[in-house]
């Protein structure tokens, strides 16, 4: 998947640019005009400070509002009928800004509402990536 399509799924996510030379691995930069409530639009950049292909991305958030950490995590998984799964871990720690008032706010506001878009997007996910799996033949047992 490209850094382009996560719009696709991430709910907040208006669009995703890189811009940066590389497209992958550490020190790679996008931009993302976050919809953090109620149509306020805010940038998001991000450089990659972490890159284990097929494991791990975690990023640094550097924008003028939105500060943190976070990462993707694909731990691999048996499924309840035995296939071979992905088990995908989303987390950030967005630094709030205006000290105990800023505090305040993120714990009874902000984390609600992005816990309940994180759910929201990973469902959209969870439907992306269903869709994109190839359909596995079914073994021909007869003979």
């Amino acid at each position: 998947m490209r850094w382009e399509d996560q719009p696709a799924w991430m709910q907040d996510a208006q669009s995703v640019t890189v811009t940066s030379d590389q497209r992958e691995g550490v020190g790679t930069v996008i931009h993302v005009p976050t919809n953090i409530a109620l149509g306020l639009v805010v940038p998001d950049e991000m450089r990659v400070t972490e890159w284990v292909e097929g494991e791990k991305i975690a990023v640094l958030h550097t924008g003028p509002i939105i500060k943190g950490h976070g990462a993707f995590e694909l731990t691999p998984t048996r499924l309840a009928d035995g296939r071979q799964g992905s088990l995908f871990t989303w987390w950030e720690q967005i630094d709030a800004p205006l000290g105990r008032l800023g505090d305040l706010v993120a714990r009874n506001v902000a984390v609600p509402y992005v816990s309940h878009i994180f759910r929201r997007s990973l469902r959209a996910l969870k439907r992306v990536a269903e869709d994109e799996i190839p359909e596995q033949p079914v073994p021909d047992r007869t003979g």
